[in-house]
């Protein structure tokens, strides 16, 4: 049994859960407790970031990281799901869209904040019951519009002939790129779904440190301390070890609201927050069991 804490990034292949990459990760090491920092759908591949052991307590804290994508659309053709996963809904008599209208476009959506309509195939919950989970019943139901920020959007590709777009997404946490490709494709006004999608960086993490879900081993366990260190997150020393180990209330001379206690071996113990002034109380304790 591996007791090591930390995440692994792992390069998931298209035609998989997350939860089947989870459940691989498991198997692979033979770790019982094993999360995941976001999910990806089946259709996408690229960077899944596996929480292990203690690492599933972290969770939040990466849940709100930035991401990174490469998308190929597909025009004149709509699916249910927005991508090539789904039922075919409507097709369109291809017409011609030249490059500087796609540009212009583009151009529109680069660093753009705006309420984004998740797709109703999605696992965004409402009433306690996921999204998707309505659609399969054919149970209408409000979709609440999500504010999300496309940090920057590039065209890389347009391929007139297979009448495909691919571009590179750059965007804050809850959008969804199948809905940006619908929203895309309407700006053009046409119809298009998601035929390949890679996310390339979650956080400070990238496609290049990602390991093939096949080939990992205890190796590639990335420790806590450096997880939250490369997202930026505080890590402080305090005197009062024996009272974090506790759970108790700790003194802080720290500008910041929300810091991560270590030892002097750089083993993460607790998450605190400010309460007042710099008295601090533990958000999450228990990360080095």
């Amino acid at each position: 049994m591996i007791n090591k804490s930390g995440v692994i990034i792992v390069n998931k292949p298209s035609g998989i859960t997350t939860n089947g990459v989870i459940q691989k990760v498991k198997r692979s090491l033979g770790i019982k407790k094993v999360g995941h920092a976001g999910t990806l759908d089946p259709l996408a591949t690229g960077v899944v970031i596996c929480l292990v052991n203690n690492g599933t307590k972290v969770s939040d804290y990466l849940l709100n990281a930035d991401k990174a994508y490469i998308v190929t659309m597909k025009l004149f053709v709509a699916t249910d799901t927005y991508d090539s996963d789904g039922k075919i809904l409507h097709t369109q008599v291809p017409f011609e869209i030249s490059q500087s209208q796609i540009e212009a476009v583009v151009a529109k959506y680069d660093g753009l904040n705006y309420d984004q309509t998740p797709p109703i195939y999605s696992a965004i919950k409402v009433q306690g019951k996921k999204l998707y989970e309505y659609a399969l019943d054919n149970r209408e139901v409000e979709i609440q519009k999500r504010n999300i920020t496309i940090q920057s959007l590039k065209l890389l590709g347009y391929d007139q002939i297979k009448q495909e777009i691919t571009l590179e997404v750059k965007c804050s946490k809850g959008t969804y790129v199948r809905s940006l490709v619908v929203d895309f494709a309407n700006d053009l006004q046409t119809i298009a779904h998601v035929t390949a999608l890679q996310r390339t960086k979650s956080g400070s993490f990238t496609i290049d440190a990602a390991i093939n879900m096949h080939d990992i081993s205890e190796k590639d366990i990335i420790d806590l301390h450096t997880v939250l260190q490369n997202e930026q997150h505080s890590i402080v020393k305090t005197d009062n070890l024996k009272d974090v180990m506790l759970g108790k209330k700790i003194v802080l001379n720290t500008s910041d609201n929300l810091v991560f206690i270590e030892d002097e071996h750089h083993n993460i113990l607790a998450c605190y927050e400010r309460d007042q002034n710099n008295v601090f109380k533990c958000r999450r304790g228990g990360l080095n069991n």
